[in-house]
């Protein structure tokens, strides 16, 4: 047994933390004594009860714990202030020689931990989480095929991100490597994001929607002001890959701009209350810029010079305006179990489908409101359901004639 407190961090994503307790305690018991939160409260009510009873502390004495667990979301359970002495903290709820567990600790903590390692007061070691892409050469050309028929239309695009793909598939990488969609809404930017997600990042990925992010709370979040509350820096720190997904850049206030300059730039991330390696991240941006120049305009130069690479998403031809109908079309027909002929459907929505300008949403919502048209008059063709049907409608009718 040590002389000193050994210490285990741990980075990474939940369920690697959990994976990796589970692990190194297999032969040992865990309980409530192991619990970061529940000890607090009991060293908290052991004072209260010292202060009510007029006990003496020299006589009581606070039953500490030889394996103390903390994960990351203890953090937000202390009051800012105790956030300065949690090492303190620590040591006040185990014993000298005790094992601690920490999932992804706070500057602060982190910081506490390496001076006591420096002067050889604890022993200290870290785990990252391995985070991996896809690197067989011989799944590579069946991956970016499924991803392109997956991608309708955007054979451009697709060999751009191909070109990436190869790259980032074949060498070590550190710095991130920052890919910019652009084009108009719904004609496959997200798609493109989701299907390399799949192939090349077992289907994980950091998502994160920045048209939402507009006021103080997204400014908390974003520079991670606040220890007892979540923020980018504590959301990065439990990704489970190296894939980042920040969609529809073009909607982030300015202000938050620099924020992504050093996410963008370097390989250590800091806000005010977490550091964080992101060595080796792909970072996928969106935008419904229709050019670089508008970006230039819109965005500023220091972001846009951040930005690796910019792929262009074009507008549906309209063959592929064709093939997207002809996929939703025959969804449906199998959705429907028998009850939509596909010609039928077709002939319903190709009067009302644009040979250019459509997108997927468009698309997918003309053809479910025919869907809707089909199946709602083979209803009302019931002879049973006419009298309802009547009488609902005539109640509607009543209704707005009362209101006007």
């Amino acid at each position: 047994m040590s002389d000193h407190r050994i210490y285990t961090v741990i980075i990474g994503s939940k369920s690697f933390f959990n994976n990796k307790i589970d692990s190194l305690l297999s032969s040992v018991s865990i309980g409530l004594k192991n619990d970061f939160r529940y000890m607090v409260r009991e060293h908290d009510n052991f004072g209260k009860r010292l202060f009510i009873d007029g006990v003496s502390k020299n006589s009581a004495v606070f039953e500490r714990t030889d394996i103390l667990i903390i994960r990351n979301d203890d953090y937000h359970g202390i009051v800012e202030t105790a956030h300065d002495r949690l090492g303190v903290l620590i040591e006040d709820l185990t014993t000298e020689n005790a094992q601690i567990f920490v999932h992804n600790p706070t500057k602060t903590l982190k910081n506490h931990l390496e001076r006591l390692k420096s002067q050889n007061e604890i022993e200290l070691s870290c785990v990252p989480e391995p985070y991996s892409i896809e690197r067989n050469s011989q799944n590579f050309a069946i991956n970016m095929k499924n991803i392109s028929d997956a991608v309708i239309g955007q054979s451009h695009a697709v060999n751009e991100i191909s070109k990436s793909m190869w790259y980032l598939t074949h060498i070590d990488r550190k710095k991130p490597f920052v890919v910019m969609l652009y084009g108009n809404s719904s004609i496959g930017k997200t798609e493109m994001v989701r299907e390399i997600s799949k192939h090349f990042y077992n289907g994980k990925v950091f998502e994160k929607h920045l048209s939402m992010f507009k006021n103080n709370t997204n400014a908390e979040y974003l520079f991670g002001n606040n220890p007892n509350r979540t923020s980018i820096g504590f959301e990065l720190l439990e990704r489970e890959s190296n894939l980042i997904f920040l969609d529809e850049f073009d909607k982030l206030p300015d202000y938050f701009h620099s924020v992504f300059y050093t996410l963008f730039d370097n390989t250590i991330f800091n806000d005010t209350t977490y550091q964080v390696n992101i060595s080796g991240l792909l970072i996928f941006l969106t935008s419904n810029y229709n050019s670089e120049e508008e970006m230039k305009r819109h965005l500023g130069l220091p972001i846009f010079y951040r930005i690796d690479k910019f792929v262009h998403f074009n507008d549906f031809s309209e063959n592929t305006i064709y093939k997207i109908v002809k996929m939703e079309i025959d969804k449906h027909a199998e959705e429907s179990n028998g009850k939509i002929d596909a010609d039928d459907l077709y002939r319903r929505v190709s009067c009302k489908i644009q040979s250019k300008g459509e997108n997927a949403r468009t698309i997918k919502n003309i053809v479910l409101r025919e869907v809707e048209n089909l199946l709602f008059e083979e209803v009302k063709e019931k002879s049973d359901t006419i009298e309802i049907f009547d009488e609902l409608f005539n109640l509607q009718k009543i209704k707005v004639e009362i209101r006007t």
